[in-house]
Formats: structure tokens, C-alpha cells, sequence
């Protein structure tokens, strides 16, 4: 006996069963972690560098992401991948590139990340949900922000705001710069390429600071990639997500993190200090001070912030090169640059 179903019926039946799918589909927590644990976001263009990598690796192994997490030290991530090979493929092109990217813009060699990375697989609703708000609220965790919406690197205020962070452009107002910058990233993404430090270094060079916060939020918004839908349908709107990452906090013990502490505000504050002595930026100066200078920024680093003697050590990728206790910041010369 043949059925003959309306084709509406049947497209419906078709879309649902899609739907199911993707819904039982295992989601996947991974944590990355550099691989001396220092420091591996100094600058806004190594969070969009890293950032549009993702994105184009998301792209070409058609993997949803629904979450992904920028911390000073690592990374975490929701995934929704089909297999653990198209996980794996993912992150060796993001590591690869990104790595590539990083070491010869800041003269470094050796790999980035510690391998393997951790994971962590979800089934049940519950659970996804848990590790999906873990996953956003790890600012909130090391007292970088009140809410996760509020830090720019949790990406969730972007996911139905282009600008959170900045006023949205007038084009016929804005400067020539700042439109030829959004037209040489929206050349880069049309062509399926990440952005480079080259092309960011250049792009930032002729902004002023409010121009640079819209062009931080146009290239975030540009590539964004992640797979709001999924998460629409796990906690029925994204305002529900939203609320839930307001509410709950958590800890996830099977990714594979080591707690380094619940505060992450000395790394902002060394960020700030060596900022201030351009000693962070193309090239990263910071990196490449003679031994004994080293040591006197260490200690610098030491007493004019809330940071501990490892967490310098690990701000710098040095040993612990300390050579003085610790004193109060008043009776501390001021560090030069040169």
C-alpha cells in the first residue's frame, strides 16, 4: 500500500524530525589550557584573532559551537559535534593556525595549547545546561564581572546585540578610517579568512579609542558563529539563558581544569601596569627584556598589583625570577621601559 503524504506534511515531519536530532545530539565541554598555564590573551586583537579562527574552522567543519569562552589563561567551549574526529579536526586546524599567527607575531616557537585538551560529553538536558552556564559565568567565577553578559569575551551579549559595548556607527558620519575598516573586515570574512595580526595591527593603528570599540563590536558581530537556535531550544529563549547565567554558578570536575584560585583580577591589573609601559603590543616587548630587567618587572609586577609570585611567573612565561619579598608599593621605584 503507498501512502502519498502532502508535501507540506511531509517537509513539517521532516523539520521536526531534524529538530529531534539535533536535540539528543551530545554536546561537548572542552577546556584548553596554554601549555606552561601562563598567559595567552594579553590583547583585544589576540581575542579576535583566536575569535575569527574559530570562526572560519567552525565554518569548514560545519561544527555548532554554542558557546565559546576567552579566559587569560584558556578556554572553554560548548560544542555540539557529530563525532569525537570532527572535534578533534577542529581544534588541530584552530591550534594550528592561531599558533602560527601568535608565535610569529610575538617571536615565540613551541606550541600554544597543552595537549591534549580536556572534554567533557553531555547528554541530558540538565547537564548541558549546567555546563553551558559554567561555561559563561567563568568570569563571574574569577570576579572579572558581576554578570556574564557583562564581559565582552563571554560573546553572549552579542548573541542579539551587533554593538553591546559601543555605539553603533553612522556610516555617513563616522571617519574614512573606521569605514575603511569595516569594509577591509567584511573583504576578509566574504573571502572565508580569519584576521590577522597584521590586517588588525593596521586596522587599529588609525582609530582612536571610541572607533576601536566599534570595530572591535563590528568584528565580533561579522563573524559570529555561534549557534543561537540551540541554545533557544535548550532553555526555551535565550532571555531564560540569560536569566539562568544570572542565577546559577558552578564548577565543572571532569574537563580536566586545575583551580588556580577565584580571582583572576591580578592578571587585568599586570595587563594595565604593562600597558602602561608599552611593553604589550606588536612584537610584545614584555617578552623579550634582558634577564635582569626581567626581574626587576617581576618585582615591580609583584608590588604594584595584588598578584602572587606564580601568577607573575606565569603573566611573564619566566621561572620565578622574584629575587625581593614582597614590600609595600610605596617604597618601590617606578619601572622604565627603557
Amino acid at each position: 500500500m503507498i501512502i502519498i503524504r502532502h508535501p507540506t506534511t511531509y517537509n513539517s515531519q521532516m523539520k521536526n524530525e531534524i529538530k529531534r536530532k539535533q536535540k539528543d545530539r551530545p554536546f561537548q565541554h572542552v577546556f584548553k589550557r596554554t601549555a606552561d598555564k601562563g598567559v595567552v590573551f594579553y590583547r583585544v586583537e589576540d581575542h579576535l584573532v583566536y575569535f575569527s579562527i574559530q570562526s572560519v574552522m567552525a565554518r569548514r567543519h560545519n561544527l555548532p559551537i554554542l558557546a565559546s569562552t576567552h579566559m587569560f589563561t584558556h578556554v572553554h567551549k560548548m560544542t555540539a559535534a557529530s563525532d569525537p574526529s570532527q572535534l578533534e579536526a577542529f581544534e588541530h586546524d584552530v591550534n594550528t593556525v592561531f599558533t602560527r599567527e601568535y608565535n610569529t607575531e610575538y617571536g615565540r616557537t613551541g606550541p600554544l595549547f597543552a595537549a591534549p585538551f580536556g572534554r567533557a560529553t553531555r547528554r541530558d538536558d540538565k547537564l548541558k545546561r549546567s555546563s553551558l552556564i559554567y561555561v559563561l559565568n567563568n568570569p563571574v567565577e574569577v570576579r572579572l564581572a558581576k554578570r556574564a553578559i557583562e564581559d565582552r569575551w563571554t560573546f553572549l551579549a552579542y548573541y542579539d546585540n551587533a554593538f553591546p559595548f559601543s555605539e553603533r556607527p553612522v556610516l555617513n558620519k563616522c571617519r574614512w578610517a573606521l569605514r575603511n575598516a569595516m569594509q577591509m573586515v567584511d573583504y576578509e570574512f566574504h573571502g572565508g579568512r580569519y584576521l590577522t595580526y597584521r590586517i588588525l595591527n593596521q586596522l587599529f593603528n588609525d582609530l582612536n579609542k571610541v572607533e576601536k570599540e566599534q570595530l572591535t563590536d563590528y568584528i565580533i558581530c561579522r563573524y559570529f558563529f555561534f549557534d543561537v537556535e540551540r541554545c533557544r531550544q535548550l532553555f526555551g529563549s535565550l532571555e531564560r539563558m540569560i536569566s539562568a547565567a544570572d542565577l546559577t554558578t558552578g564548577k565543572e570536575f571532569d574537563v580536566g581544569e586545575e583551580s588556580d584560585g577565584y580571582n583572576d583580577i591580578p592578571y587585568r591589573e599586570m595587563c594595565s601596569l604593562a600597558n602602561k609601559y608599552k611593553l604589550i603590543g606588536p612584537g610584545m616587548p614584555l617578552w623579550h627584556l634582558p634577564e635582569e630587567r626581567m626581574a626587576k618587572l617581576a618585582d615591580f609586577l609583584r608590588n604594584e598589583s595584588t598578584a602572587s609570585e606564580l601568577e607573575v611567573a606565569r603573566f611573564l612565561h619566566r621561572g620565578l625570577v622574584l629575587k625581593k619579598a614582597r614590600q609595600p608599593a610605596k617604597a618601590q621605584p617606578k619601572f622604565h621601559a627603557r
